[in-house]
């Protein structure tokens, strides 16, 4: 278990709230809308969920929105897939790989912009690049980890392989099993959500990024539903992909109470008493501030997802996450994001 997790347990985060009427007399009935996301237990990184909670952003377009908890992408892709929940936020390997299986999807907001995940080794390492890697081994946290694509293209973009060249091993989150593994030189990389990545230099190893520039470039997570949802209630996706956008908006512009509430109310389990908590957040922030040229916050980069898709196909074997690719132009969507930017006041939003 990390420090950023509580447990791997379904969780249920809801805000039921009622509309009252002018009158004060009547309540909106809310249309339930629920979702499973990659994460393991409430964290930081759902902070625009739960502020379009707290402000009654969702409750305000007749929602109530509902957040569980899954282990990881690919459980979270199967959840949707199932028709477990609504709608999902998980990494877009799991969603190219989900719709390829069978399961068609369309992915219709980015979420993080940057990948979630890094590849470090401790600052005095002679190893200066993946390059340097032949004979070593990385850990993970799963060898069905999020993390796991991304290792691997990243092993291919350096010209090695997996197996002859370098190994993979399960080495903890984060935690004192992996900077044990470090210590006792069972590793001499780690990969892993850069969350868990900030909790080993605060147990005294100080480590460096490695990660290939190319591969750093991938997307991070998006939200994505049924191909069916998409065609049947788009009306209900805008309402909820606006009252979404509020929240980011409102947790941007208002860190320091987003981060009380998130400490206190949201993610208490997670940031209550973390050390590194005040790190994680500004890291955070930092997923969800869009690159320069993306005027809606929300809408694809096209290109990044083919770069990401391309990787993904390399490799043998298990090693080859997609075994050949996806109609991206069909899986990603910006009809949503932008129907709900469309007068929407995002200042007003923003207003503490």
């Amino acid at each position: 278990m990390t420090l950023f997790a509580d447990g791997r347990r379904m969780i249920r985060a809801a805000a039921l709230v009622a509309l009252v009427t002018a009158g004060g007399a009547q309540a909106q009935e809310l249309t339930p809308f629920n979702g499973v996301t990659a994460q393991g237990g409430p964290t930081a990184q759902m902070f625009p969920i739960f502020m379009a909670q707290e402000k009654g952003f969702y409750a305000e377009e007749g929602l109530e929105v509902t957040l569980n908890y899954s282990k990881g992408s690919s459980d979270a892709a199967r959840q949707l897939a199932a028709g477990n929940a609504d709608w999902g936020i998980f990494s877009a390997a799991a969603t190219m790989q989900t719709t390829q299986r069978g399961f068609p999807l369309k992915a219709i907001m980015q979420i993080y912009y940057p990948d979630t995940f890094d590849i470090v080794v401790p600052a005095d390492s002679p190893v200066q690049s993946m390059a340097d890697m032949v004979g070593k081994t990385i850990g993970v946290s799963d060898l069905a980890g999020g993390e796991v694509p991304m290792v691997r293209a990243s092993i291919v973009e350096s010209g090695l392989s997996e197996g002859s060249d370098v190994r993979l091993v399960i080495a903890g989150e984060g935690d004192p099993t992996t900077v044990r593994s470090f210590n006792e030189d069972r590793i001499q990389a780690y990969a892993g959500a850069k969350r868990d990545l900030l909790l080993i230099p605060a147990q005294g190893i100080a480590t460096r990024s490695i990660t290939p520039a190319a591969i750093a470039a991938f997307p991070g997570d998006a939200l994505a539903v049924r191909s069916e949802t998409f065609a049947s209630d788009p009306e209900l996706l805008t309402k909820f992909v606006r009252a979404t956008l509020k929240g980011h908006a409102w947790g941007m512009a208002n860190p320091d109470a987003a981060f009380e509430l998130l400490k206190t109310k949201y993610a208490a389990a997670s940031l209550g008493d973390n050390p590194v908590a005040a790190e994680f957040w500004a890291l955070v922030q930092s997923y969800y501030t869009a690159p320069e040229g993306v005027t809606q916050h929300g809408t694809f980069l096209p290109a990044s997802w083919d770069i990401y898709m391309t990787y993904l196909q390399l490799g043998e074997g298990e090693q080859k996450a997609l075994q050949g690719p996806v109609d991206l132009a069909d899986l990603l969507s910006d009809e949503v994001v932008r129907k709900a930017w469309d007068g929407l006041d995002i200042e007003a939003a923003k207003a503490p």
